[in-house]
Formats: C-alpha cells, structure tokens, sequence
C-alpha cells in the first residue's frame, strides 16, 4: 500500500506540470543521456553520431519552452540545458584550436556568446524564484548557476580567443565586440558579478584594453578607442604602440588640437622615450612658424628632462632663428652630448659659429681702424671660423656620402682661415 501510495503521489506530481515543463523534464533526460555519451572521450563514430543526433533533437526540443509563459517551474532547467547543449557543441572547437587547426571563427563566437546568455538566464530565473539566499544551496534549482558559473568564466577567456581570431582574419568590428564583452563580462553577466570584476591594476586588464584598443582603432570605432585609452596605457609592453594609436586616431579625425595636446602628453610623461613625438610636435610648430608654441613646449620639456636630446636642439633652432647664435651653440653642443651621432646638431652649432664670424667680418665695413686694430679684428672673424670647423668635420665623419651637406660649409672655412690646399679639396668634392 505504502508504494501504491508513492507512485500515486509521483503521477500527481508529474500531472501537476504544465505541458512546457514537462518538455524540459524529458528533455532532461535526453540532455543526461548526451551528457553521459561527451564523457567518453573514447567514443567511437557511432556514439559520436548518436550524440550529435541527442544535441540537435534536444535543443530542437528546448527552443520553444525557453520563453513560453507556459513553462512555469522549469525555466531555470530549460535555459541550463540549452546552456550546456552548446558547451558540447563548442568542446570540440577548443580540441581544434588547441591542435592548431583552423576553425569556424564566426560559429565559435555563436556558440560562446549564446552558451553565456543562456546560463545567464538560468541565473536570472533563478533569482526571479524568489528563493532567499540561504537556502539556495539546498535547493536543486540553484544548483544550475552554481555549476554553470565554471563554465561561464571558461568562456570568458574564450570571448578573448574569439577577438584574436576575428583580429587575424581582419573582422575589426567582430573583433572590437569580442575584447568590449570580455571588458564588460561583469556587467553584462550578472551570474559572475563578482567573479569576473575586473581589477584595474592587473596587468591581464591593461593587456586587454591594449587588445581593444588596437581592434577599435582599425574599426574606426574612436569613441571605444578612448574609453580603453587610459587602461591600455598601464600595459607597460606596448606603451609605445598604445600611444601611436592615441595619436593617429586624432589625426585621421581631423583633430590637430587633440593630437598637439595628447602628443605633449605622452612626450611629457616620458621625454627619453618619446623622441620622436617631440619631433614631430616641434616639426609641426616650426612648420607653422609658430615659434611661441614651439619655445612653449621646449621649456616644458627642458624642464621635465634638462638632458633631453631633441628639447636641447630645438631650444638651440629657435635661437638660432632669431639670430642668437651665441645662446645657441651651448644648446646644440648639450644636443650631442646626449647624441654622439646627432649629424643635424653638430651642423648648426658650426652653422652658429660661422654666422658669428660673418657677422664680426660685415660689421668692419666702413669702420675706421688702425692696421694693427683690423688685424686683431680679422683674427676675431678666423677665431669663429675656426671653431666651426671640427663641428662640420664630425658631420663629414657621420655623412661621408653626402658632401654637399658639408663640403660647401668646409670650404669657407678653408677660405677665411686661407687654408688653400684644403678649401680646393673641399671645392673637388663639390664638382
């Protein structure tokens, strides 16, 4: 009696499910019955023809109780179900991807996003059960979103195989979708909320922005390109190439003020790093005649960096264009300190001294003096010249085939300090 008693009880409760629900208890069991066959990883082509059959049949089953009104006690089921039915589906992709072989980069991101979004509902209706957080471990259906949360943060990590495989394959948009849901996986699953939050320190969060950075930058996506900025510039590997992409995005927008402005950020963070932006931010200056902006941006930097090879030469250029060629020379010299090979500053320190002997020698015209007074005044004009010469010989050393750059300059040299031999050596090379 005790027995006819239970399986009554049992019919009634099996009665008691709406038709939906009872679709999930069945294909429950065919999910078991998948599950049981993807646990032998020794399964011949038959089982695995079987299985593959038990994946599409169940989750042809499943489809259409996920969001009926109808299914009333076993939607947190359905959705798990369907969650796991594609893990199957995406386990032997991870086979190939680990073996190297290629595989179907555009169904693989399906299959992840969708296994993510259907675990997130489990954990979604879960919560709308209304069980108190207590008791949610002894109960049956909570054990849905406690298992799936393994299975959530290892699909994490493959958003971010997805995003590689997109980049290579030249998806730019795909692959900026990929590296942003992994950026957001917090927010966008609840289920992991305080599992996969984030920490803006670690290295693997600035790698990442680094990643979605570069992907936005081919998209032409700006606005997401400089929400990752600032987390892409603390993945310290690629700072330099984080910092080109910053720049050039503000180029290929149009926007001159915000590539001025970023460039003298980036230069004025790390001045010995960023040599070339600095050229390129005093080119740009130059260009422009704008020799406030360029004087204004040197002193910052000669503040920051005292040493600072291109600040030194560039406060040395605006010297030198206001014909302060004396001011100038110490500031190209420091220039090469920093540079031994600095072809361009050991030029214009020589240029420098040659321009002040050519000034000492115009500036005695008309002067009235004694023999012995021009004698002295001459020797002033070979001084200078003199000076310049082992500037304009060490950019001889570093230029060898390029005589027309320094042969001109050695040659009135030669002539001022009446080195005949050696100016018509020069003159030669200048046929």
């Amino acid at each position: 009696m005790k027995k006819l008693f239970c399986a009554l009880a049992l019919l009634t409760a099996t009665l008691s499910l709406s038709a939906q629900d009872r679709a999930v208890r069945n294909a429950r069991f065919k999910f078991e019955e998948a599950q049981e066959l993807a646990a032998n990883p020794q399964r011949n082509e038959k089982e695995e023809a079987k299985l593959q059959q038990l994946i599409a049949t169940t989750l042809e089953a499943i489809e259409p109780t996920l969001n009926n009104p109808e299914t009333k006690k076993q939607k947190a089921n359905a959705w798990d179900i369907k969650a796991n039915l594609l893990l199957f589906k995406i386990n032997p992709i991870i086979s190939q991807l680990q073996a190297e072989q290629p595989v179907d980069t555009a169904e693989f991101a399906a299959l992840v996003i969708g296994a993510l979004d259907a675990m997130e509902q489990c954990y979604k209706e879960e919560v709308a059960a209304g069980i108190p957080e207590k008791f949610q471990k002894d109960n049956t259906t909570t054990f849905y979103s406690m298992k799936n949360k393994i299975y959530a943060l290892n699909c994490r990590q493959y958003l971010a195989f997805c995003g590689q495989m997109f980049f290579t394959n030249h998806q730019y948009d795909k692959a900026k979708d990929a590296f942003t849901k992994y950026m957001h996986f917090s927010e966008i699953y609840t289920l992991l909320a305080e599992e996969a939050k984030m920490d803006p320190e670690d290295p693997n969060t600035a790698k990442m922005a680094y990643f979605t950075c570069l992907a936005s930058y081919f998209a032409k996506d700006y606005k997401t390109l400089a929400e990752y900025m600032p987390l892409a510039k603390k993945y310290s590997q690629e700072l330099n190439q984080v910092n080109q992409l910053e720049m050039t995005a503000f180029i290929e927008q149009g926007d001159t003020l915000g590539w001025l402005n970023a460039g003298k950020r980036i230069v004025l963070e790390d001045p010995q790093a960023n040599d070339g932006v600095a050229q390129n931010i005093l080119a740009y200056y130059f260009n422009h005649n704008d020799t406030k902006g360029a004087l204004e941006f040197t002193e910052a930097l000669l503040a920051k960096d005292p040493d600072s090879k291109i600040a030194n030469y560039a406060k040395g250029i605006t010297l030198m264009n206001d014909k302060k060629y004396a001011e100038a020379i110490p500031f190209f010299v420091k220039a090469t300190e920093a540079d031994p090979d600095f072809s361009d500053a050991f030029y214009n320190a020589g240029v420098c001294y040659s321009n002040i002997g050519y000034d000492i020698n115009e500036s005695l015209n008309g002067k009235k003096m004694t023999a012995a007074q021009q004698k002295a005044e001459i020797q002033k004009v070979k001084d200078e010249y003199a000076k310049a010469e082992p500037f304009f010989l060490r950019v001889r050393e570093l230029e060898p085939d390029n005589p027309h750059k320094w042969a001109s300059r050695l040659s009135t040299v030669y002539y001022i300090l009446e080195d005949k031999a050696k100016q018509a050596e020069m003159d030669k090379l200048l046929e």
